[in-house]
């Protein structure tokens, strides 16, 4: 799949002092864009898989950054 289509949105989930918080993700442009009931978040697709950058940032809206 080329970096630039969009994807489907995809959900995700971290476990975070033992409770589980869930969002979704999709990737346009080659941004991860993450989206929760804590907000949302989006950053640029580097050398890792979309999934991986979308817990980190589902981590960092869950936690205020300090993930």
């Amino acid at each position: 799949m080329a970096r630039n289509r969009l994807t489907p949105v995809r959900p995700v989930t971290v476990t975070i002092d033992g409770a589980t918080h869930e969002g979704t993700y999709f990737v346009r442009d080659s941004i991860v864009h993450v989206q929760s009931p804590f907000g949302a978040k989006a950053t640029q697709i580097g050398t890792m898989p979309a999934k991986t950058i979308a817990r980190m940032l589902l981590s960092e809206l869950v936690c205020g950054d300090k993930a």
